[in-house]
């Protein structure tokens, strides 16, 4: 079967491209097939963590994150050794947290609801490129897209079609595992409502930190706990992560033997690795995400508005070799963002020693969580889209043109940022 665009993948980064496919250009989404390997609701690790851009980016998709079940996070502590700072995103919250098969199962909901074909237990076996676009070999059969776009995570199939595979970014380790919220014969060391990220262990060679987020599994409180090694700064490999995440436990009332523990890998951005080719695309996971905090949601979501315009783009003008899509996701708010947390990551675990960190820590903290605040979160902008009309009206604007001054047509007028995070249930959020 023949489509216009495949996309491979329906997490956050394929879902949002398909979603940003059909507010742009309602024809050529349905004319956009997407491919998931599994079936929705699908077990996904992650911590699930959901800043405020990421509400701003569903937002502007006109979708309410408070439709998926999630768990308010009060403070988030950033810790060495005891010494460290306690954060907010806005007055009265941090951040929310989801579970994966949830989240990315509302989101497969919303792709369907705008007659976007998604077909799930569908595996990517091969790629084959052809003249006038990909053909896509499943064991499903074999389709033919003029444009296929990789949003299948860190291992992704799609990225072999890259033409210099040799340019690849760092890829991080990632352990983790969920618990009660209470330790068994015990109580909870750790307040409810509050995250946890303690990098006592830099100095082991985990370039990183230990995790610890409250979150809900089935109506139940429950923990979620990790481990996050960027592995960005070479030959200073921390070893095995299991004997990290286990000191971790134990110093929090429970026995790693007790829960299952399981790691995923996470290709980091590098603004030299490619992310286009003709015909192809890569976003979220497949492009690379976040080096300091190993986070994704945000920037998954993001890059889908990226891809979402170049494939306009590329269909209308009829070319698709997508020279300048890498120019345009490193020009993005969201690519110089991603730029500056791969920079942060370098520069912080280049200097692992405890003396250092200890240093940094005591005299330091309130830059570093000015640092975090004002340079590293806050990326995503409102657009001005049939979604964001409906919440602010337009406002008319005197134009001069040949003949003098006239009032040009009205058009949506983005909300701000603070208006959409309120909308979405973030009170008090910062002045902009």
């Amino acid at each position: 079967m023949r489509y216009d665009v495949i996309i491979v993948g329906s997490g956050p980064a394929g879902s949002s491209t398909a979603l940003h496919l059909a507010r742009l250009n309602p024809a050529l989404a349905r004319r956009t097939l997407v491919l998931e390997r599994d079936r929705h609701p699908r077990h996904k690790l992650c911590g699930g963590a959901c800043v405020p851009d990421v509400d701003v980016c569903l937002a502007n998709l006109d979708l309410d994150p408070r439709s998926v079940p999630s768990v308010e996070v009060d403070w988030a502590y950033l810790n060495f050794r005891g010494r460290g700072f306690r954060m907010r995103f806005a007055r009265d919250l941090s951040f929310r947290v989801v579970r994966r098969n949830e989240f990315d199962g509302w989101l497969a909901e919303q792709v369907r609801s705008r007659d976007i074909e998604l077909q799930e237990s569908t595996r990517v076996l091969r790629l084959r490129r052809v003249d006038d676009g990909v053909e896509v070999e499943t064991n499903r059969g074999t389709y033919h897209a003029r444009v296929v776009v990789g949003a299948d995570g860190s291992s992704s199939v799609v990225r072999r079609l890259m033409p210099d595979e040799t340019n690849t970014a760092a890829v991080a380790r990632v352990v983790e595992l969920v618990t009660p919220a209470t330790p068994p014969g015990g109580s909870a060391r750790l307040a409810a409502d509050d995250a946890f990220l303690d990098f006592a262990w830099m100095p082991r060679g985990i370039q990183g930190y230990v995790w610890s987020f409250p979150t809900s599994v089935d109506g139940q409180p429950s923990r979620n706990w990790g481990v996050y090694d960027s592995c960005i700064a070479p030959g200073k490999r921390g070893g095995s992560l299991r004997p990290v995440m286990a000191q971790w436990m134990e110093q929090n009332g429970y026995r790693l033997d007790d829960y299952r523990l399981e790691g995923h890998p996470i290709r980091l951005f590098d603004p030299r690795a490619a992310l286009s080719a003709p015909n192809v695309l890569l976003v979220g996971d497949a492009a690379g995400v976040d080096a300091t905090f190993g986070e994704g949601i945000s920037f998954a979501l993001g890059y889908g508005e990226l891809a979402g315009s170049a494939l306009v783009d590329a269909f209308r003008r009829d070319d698709f070799s997508f020279s300048g899509y890498q120019r345009q996701v490193l020009a993005s708010p969201l690519g110089r963002t991603l730029s500056r947390r791969t920079l942060t990551a370098r520069i912080a675990n280049r200097f692992p020693q405890a003396l250092v960190q200890r240093t940094v820590w005591r005299h330091l903290g309130p830059v570093v969580r000015w640092y975090i605040k004002n340079f590293l979160f806050y990326w995503a902008e409102p657009l001005a889209s049939p979604a964001a009309s409906n919440l602010e009206p337009p406002r008319r604007r005197i134009e001069t043109g040949a003949d003098g001054v006239h009032a040009a047509p009205n058009r949506p007028r983005a909300p701000s940022r603070k208006r959409l995070l309120q909308r979405v249930g973030f009170t008090g959020v910062p002045s902009e």
